[in-house]
C-alpha cells in the first residue's frame, strides 16, 4: 500500500530548494485562510468546548485552515460521545455487556483516531513534526554551499 502524502513542512524526503518552495507555496494556497475556525451551531455546548480546545491548542502550529472545520467537527462529536459512553459505563458497570453501546463506542473511537491522524493529534505525529522542524532549522553547510551556487 502506498504511503500517504506528507506536508512539505513534515516530509523527510530530500527536496531541492526550488521543489520545497514550490510545494510549500502550493500547500499554503490550498490550506486557505484560518479566519473562520468556529464550531457549527448544531454542536452541543460540550462539543463546542472540545472544538474550541482543539483549535486553541493547535493554533500555534499554524496547520489549521477553514476547511478543517469539518474534521474538527467530526472529532469533537466523536470525542464527546466517547466520553458519554464511558460515563454511562462508569455509572453502571452492567453496561459493559451492552453490545450496542460497545459497538457505538468502537465506531466513535475509530472515528476519533482517524480525525487524530488527519489533525496530527497523536504524540507520534507531534514528535515527528517536532523532529523535522528541528532538522529543518539546523542549517546543513553542504546544502547551503550547494544552494548558493544555484
Amino acid at each position: 500500500m502506498a504511503r500517504p502524502a506528507m506536508s512539505a513542512k513534515t516530509t523527510s524526503k530530500h527536496l531541492t530548494k526550488s521543489e520545497l518552495d514550490a510545494k510549500n507555496g502550493t500547500e499554503e494556497k490550498l490550506r486557505g485562510r484560518a479566519d473562520k475556525l468556529r464550531p457549527p451551531p448544531y454542536l452541543t455546548p460540550p462539543q463546542k468546548k472540545i472544538f474550541r480546545f482543539i483549535v486553541s491548542e493547535l493554533s500555534a502550529s499554524g496547520i489549521l485552515g477553514n476547511l478543517d472545520v469539518y474534521v474538527l467537527t467530526e472529532c469533537s462529536i466523536a470525542l464527546d460521545r466517547m466520553q458519554e459512553i464511558e460515563s454511562r459505563i462508569n455509572q453502571d458497570s452492567a453496561q459493559l455487556s451492552n453490545d450496542k453501546l460497545l459497538q457505538s463506542k468502537d465506531r466513535y473511537t475509530k472515528s476519533f483516531f482517524r480525525c487524530c491522524n488527519e489533525l496530527c493529534l497523536s504524540p507520534q505525529a507531534r514528535a515527528k513534526m517536532g523532529n523535522l522542524s528541528i532538522a529543518a532549522a539546523e542549517e546543513n553547510p553542504l546544502i547551503k554551499a550547494l544552494s548558493d551556487d544555484e
